[in-house]
């Protein structure tokens, strides 16, 4: 625990020498932050005076289909939350969701090789099923193992990503132990805007691109397509096989407004990624298994769908929200023990009330109840006959939630919060999670305190009950749902002020029934699993065109048994500066990324279980981007400049240094060029 504090008193040290003065020329100040998956209640239209506390890498350009800014102000919200926006994504040149949440505070990305490879996204220690993942409100987690690939989600539509860290289940029930991340994508209000871009580089890189989008408050539309895909890596680090991959994205969001106050919205979303991988083998003469040239293949294909039915009366006072959501995720292999399908399911129909309302004394509250039904569904297949062979019948379980939320805003500087759920399920007995969460805005001092408390469950995967791997896996239908108690303290200090911020804040949580892997089954743990660390964040911007985001993770997670969790590092962090150049016309971007040792499980040629140790590492990438002319861009980027050799998944290779560049044209909107072809 040492070590943690002299890393965070170099950082903060180093901050005093770069940091910007409060005299001289006024500085515009870094735009306001709002969070929409913090709380229980319906998200309503920012009134856009923004959090003091908030920041952004740079600032929204509105690119078409810009956001609504919808939600609570970051300031008000007392869960740890860090929130990338579309503007860092496009100023980093990030193509991939998980590559934005990289050494952010406590989180750890671990990929299987290439960009096409099983992503996994892991938050302050839990595992990667203990994080929920939402996209526009909708859980993209399939059922057979309760988590979502990071691999199959692009970029090019997301408006901007939040990361609420700490037990959510009181709010979204099973699977929020570690936090939620939550995806919102374009709105599509705005001027009627058309935009394509392409671009290639290494390794085969190749991505094609292009929306349309427009629309008022009466009426609004936005529509995407994407395909990237890269030809020559092999996933194995010997071998000369290349293991191409592709992933195709398309989506469509809209909404109209049908009379004063009642509005219907929806969301599709379509992606597919089929990716050559490499099979797991012992060399000869023994040793410990790792990825060889081989023929197998991975086909996932994700589809999601959800419309919501909003009606704000007396006012705005009360605002109401019927909501129905789909998802369907198909994922088929192809491996040296045939064919294999699991293909999942998951229903949801909620009702969301949110009343709003004022008393003497310079007090605010709101009131939320919601209550919503679940149906989860699971097929292993195909049949194939044996006790390891999948059965090919499908499963299914539901649950019945009930939340109740209370905010509480107090002289516009004590802001509280308590959410209780009950879930009522058919296949495990019922559990009630709780949260709570305060922040205190003192700023006579210079510091916002604040702090959150709650519980978790997560339910097991359905492929951890009822899945088989031929010969070798066969599910454990006893399993009992892992539940945790964490809590949360920290302090936001402003530096200077509107300009630079920093946040400290300390973390805990314990894991009970941890679910893990016993030989050719699973099962729980006995005991109680730890996880402990320290979370710094810095948000400044030192001259009108000068942006510095920095953050540090120390982490201490352990299983029952004192073992180090897999996949982990102590020690990360990352610094991103981005430079706004011509008047916004261009930007130039750095970030540096550092990944310290890890743990990793590692098998031999029978699956006997030994650990290995992963090496730290540093990822240098370099992004620039350039308008020509209006509504003509160029852009490039060079990731892992420094060629780093590293491991993030025992066995499995990574790119070395790779760059790529390409043009965006933008037709109509603030930023593209007229019907005529004009400036």
């Amino acid at each position: 625990m040492r070590s943690s504090y002299r890393y965070a008193f170099a950082l903060i040290s180093g901050l005093c020498t770069i940091l910007p003065s409060s005299g001289g020329v006024a500085q515009t100040q870094l735009p306001g932050i709002y969070v929409q998956g913090a709380t229980l209640e319906a998200p309503r239209p920012s009134s856009g005076k923004g959090a003091p506390g908030s920041t952004a890498a740079a600032e929204d350009t509105k690119e078409g289909g810009g956001s609504d800014a919808e939600g609570v102000p970051l300031e008000q919200v007392g869960s740890a939350v860090t929130v990338v926006t579309g503007a860092q994504l496009r100023a980093q040149q990030i193509r991939h969701a998980a590559d934005a949440l990289r050494s952010l505070p406590g989180v750890a990305v671990g990929r299987t090789g290439s960009s096409g490879g099983f992503t996994q996204v892991r938050i302050r220690g839990a595992e990667a099923n203990h994080t929920l993942v939402l996209v526009d409100g909708i859980d993209v987690g399939d059922t057979a193992g309760g988590e979502f690939d990071f691999a199959s989600l692009l970029t090019e539509d997301i408006d901007r990503i939040e990361v609420i860290r700490g037990p959510q289940s009181g709010l979204y029930g099973s699977k929020a132990i570690g936090g939620v991340i939550n995806i919102i994508t374009r709105s599509g209000k705005g001027p009627l805007t058309a935009t394509a871009r392409t671009e290639a580089g290494s390794l085969g890189i190749w991505d094609v691109a292009a929306r349309v989008s427009g629309g008022s408050d009466g009426a609004w539309f936005y529509a995407s397509a994407q395909q990237r895909g890269s030809q020559f890596f092999n996933v194995a680090e010997a071998g000369s096989e290349d293991d191409p991959w592709r992933n195709t994205s398309l989506s469509l969001k809209g909404g109209v407004a049908i009379a004063d106050g009642l509005t219907l919205d929806f969301v599709l979303r379509n992606a597919r990624l089929f990716a050559n991988t490499d099979a797991q083998k012992a060399p000869l003469g023994g040793g410990l298994q790792v990825p060889v040239d081989s023929p197998d293949t991975s086909d996932t294909n994700l589809f999601i769908g959800g419309v919501n039915l909003k009606w704000e009366t007396f006012g705005g006072a009360l605002t109401q929200v019927l909501r129905a959501n789909h998802n369907t995720t198909d994922l088929k292999t192809q491996g040296i023990f045939g064919p294999s399908e699991n293909l999942s399911q998951r229903d949801r129909l909620g009702y969301l009330a949110t009343y709003r309302f004022a008393t003497q004394g310079a007090a605010k509250h709101t009131i939320s109840s919601l209550i919503e039904n679940e149906t989860e569904r699971f097929t292993p297949g195909p049949a194939t006959p044996g006790d390891f062979g999948p059965d090919g019948l499908e499963r299914e379980r539901s649950q019945l939630g009930l939340v109740g939320e209370y905010r509480g805003e107090f002289f516009n500087r004590l802001f509280l919060t308590g959410t209780v759920r009950r879930d009522d399920n058919d296949t495990f007995q019922d559990f009630t999670t709780w949260r709570t969460a305060a922040s205190l805005s003192l700023p006579e001092l210079q510091m916002r305190p604040h702090a959150s408390v709650g519980t978790g469950v997560a339910l097991p995967g359905m492929f951890e009950q009822f899945g088989s791997v031929l010969g070798h896996f066969k599910g454990n239908p006893g399993l009992k749902p892992e539940e945790s108690l964490g809590w949360d303290a920290g302090v936001e200090f402003t530096l200077v002020r509107n300009l630079a911020f920093l946040d400290v804040t300390y973390f805990h949580a314990n894991l009970t029934n941890e679910i893990i892997g016993f030989g050719n089954t699973i099962d729980n743990l006995p005991g109680a699993s730890e996880r402990s660390g320290v979370e710094l964040a810095v948000r400044a911007k030192l001259t009108p065109q000068l942006l510095l985001g920095m953050s540090y993770t120390y982490l201490d997670a352990s299983q029952p048994d004192g073992e180090v969790e897999v996949r982990r590092p102590r020690h990360a962090g990352r610094a991103d500066l981005t430079y706004l150049l011509a008047g916004g016309r261009g930007s130039l971007n750095l970030a540096a990324i550092y990944n310290g040792t890890t743990q990793d499980d590692a098998f031999n040629e029978v699956f006997a279980r030994s650990r290995v140790t992963l090496d730290e590492y540093w990822l240098i990438n370099l992004a620039a981007s350039y308008k020509l002319q209006k509504g003509v861009e160029l852009f490039a980027k060079v990731e892992n400049a420094l060629d780093a050799q590293y491991e993030e998944v025992f066995g499995y290779n990574t790119p070395g240094a790779t760059a790529f560049a390409g043009l965006r044209f933008t037709l109509g909107g603030p930023d593209g060029i007229d019907g005529t072809g004009t400036k």
